[in-house]
């Protein structure tokens, strides 16, 4: 009867192993996955800062016709 508690253990121990590598797989798969948008979204913020930059740069252009 002792095998029952030890099978029991083991059991539980093979299923915490399970459950730590599944949550392993999924932070590196989830911190792959933000670097990647976090790159893209970076692109993005640098095209509207350029867009930001021509803005200003025809606003000035109309101030100086007075064409406002």
């Amino acid at each position: 009867m002792i095998w029952i508690p030890i099978g029991a253990w083991i059991a539980a121990a093979v299923i915490a192993v399970v459950l730590l590598g599944f949550c392993t797989y999924e932070i590196v798969w989830k911190t792959k996955r933000l670097r990647a948008d976090l790159v893209e979204l970076q692109a993005v913020a640098d095209q509207l800062q350029d867009l930001r930059g021509e803005l200003v740069v025809t606003q000035e252009r109309l101030a100086a016709t007075g064409l406002r």
